[in-house]
């Protein structure tokens, strides 16, 4: 019995030195931990100091403007600006420009800023400086960093379902089994799918092949729903610059391969595209052709229902896509497109029939931002056709603008739309929705013998 005692002393004595032992243990570890917050507050503590001295610093000390002979020395290449330091200039002329009064530099104009600030963000984003400056014009200066900085990203790839062949769960069922990753486009489009991620190239799967969908960016899904087609089967739609086909078959699907489609567009060669993704996606009531949209006016006066007008266009919506662009167009150019979208927008307006219950109803769409090929050319048509604008059925997107500069647009412009990648991460796009009231032209009664 001693014996067992013993033994259950010792066992007892032993397990008392193993919690002592685990006691010093986890007091080292919590000590150790408390060392670590100790000094990570410090270290904290040390950065929200530097970060309030900093601040101070930012906003007491005046941004010094570079002078008019530094300024030189920069544009022939005797002083050599790291790009940092330039976005870092950039950055320091928006704050100056967010609270002018307190922290300009005496002696310096608005105007002076915003020249150097145009300067520093075409050399940044490797734009012609006309083109930064005309976006000066358009957007206040912060917006225009996040609109150069949005046309440098890519947009996400978007797919449209052809629902003459499938539904849009049925396509999305099929992609996610070939590993591609997949969600619905956004609640105002029920075909659109974005494509986030894929192990296969999107544009060459069976389904791509067989006519389940079609590539076509978001924002050209608009210029369709707003033209809003019926498939009642008495529609006569005009497409003036179809190729290759994305909107067309859009359309199409709309009428449910009813009525008749006529997709015209300038160049033979572009058209190839156009019927070969018709056949693809089982699209029959297309007819294309090959005409100078400029004389279909004269050619096929009062002939269709609705037409849409995607106007060939400066670009300056899509750069994520072409980024020639930025220093490839001027401003002469921009205007020069205006001019031929002047003329293609008339001859539409010629094109179509005001009779029918709704009269002829056409979109007009560039993917350009600029005033000059959007707001204006609209402007320019309502004092040349009677028609009037009519709300684009569009619930998102920005009004267009009824004042630019000293331009003051007709009020209805505002029922017009602007999509721009920094806001909506679509491409640059305009859409604007015409309905024609008769066949007369401002001018007429006055030339009528009395």
């Amino acid at each position: 019995d001693n014996d067992d005692d013993d033994s259950n002393a010792s066992s007892s004595n032993d397990n008392q030195t193993d919690d002592e032992s685990d006691d010093g243990n986890t007091l080292l570890e919590i000590e150790r931990e408390s060392k670590l917050l100790d000094q990570q507050m410090e270290e904290e503590k040390t950065e929200a100091d530097q970060e309030l001295r900093r601040t101070i610093a930012e906003h007491t000390s005046t941004f010094h403007l570079p002078t008019p002979e530094e300024v030189e020395e920069e544009q022939n290449g005797t002083r050599l600006i790291p790009p940092s330091e330039l976005r870092e200039r950039v950055d320091d002329i928006l704050t100056v420009l967010s609270d002018f009064k307190q922290r300009r530099e005496d002696g310096r104009s608005r105007t002076d800023y915003i020249a150097q600030l145009a300067s520093d963000l075409s050399e940044v984003f490797g734009y012609l400086p006309e083109l930064v400056e005309y976006f000066l014009t358009m957007f206040n200066p912060s917006e225009t960093l996040e609109f150069l900085e949005a046309s440098d990203s890519p947009r996400p790839l978007v797919i449209r379902t052809n629902t003459l062949k499938c539904r849009r769960k049925d396509l999305a069922a099929a992609l996610l089994k070939r590993g591609v990753t997949i969600d619905p486009l956004a609640a105002w489009s029920k075909v659109g799918l974005k494509i986030t991620a894929s192990p296969i190239p999107i544009g060459a799967t069976p389904e791509y092949l067989s006519g389940m969908y079609m590539l076509q960016s978001a924002a050209s899904f608009c210029p369709v729903l707003a033209l809003n087609p019926s498939p009642d089967g008495r529609e006569k739609v005009l497409d003036m610059s179809a190729a290759p086909g994305g909107k067309t078959s859009y359309i199409a699907q709309l009428m449910r391969n009813t009525g008749t489609i006529i997709a015209n567009d300038l160049k033979p060669e572009r058209q190839k595209a156009t019927v070969a993704n018709m056949h693809r996606l089982g699209v029959r009531n297309v007819v294309t052709c090959c005409y100078d949209g400029r004389k279909l006016g004269t050619l096929w006066k009062n002939r269709f229902t609705k037409i849409l007008l995607d106007a060939p266009c400066s670009g300056l919506g899509v750069i994520s896509r072409d980024p020639s662009v930025k220093v490839q167009r001027t401003i002469k150019e921009v205007q020069r497109c205006g001019v031929l979208q002047k003329e293609l927008l008339l001859s539409a307006i010629d094109a179509l029939s005001y009779k029918g219950k709704d009269g002829g109803i056409m979109v007009y769409s560039t993917c350009s931002i600029s005033v000059a090929e959007n707001e204006d050319v609209v402007n320019y048509v309502l004092g040349k056709r009677d028609v009037r604008l009519l709300d684009t059925g569009l619930d998102f997107g920005k009004p267009g603008f009824t004042r630019y500069q000293q331009k003051r647009y007709h009020p209805s412009l505002s029922l017009t739309r602007r999509f721009y990648p920094h806001v909506h991460n679509m491409d640059g796009f305009y859409v604007a929705k015409i309905q024609k009231l008769s066949d007369k032209r401002p001018g007429d009664e006055d030339e009528q013998p009395k």
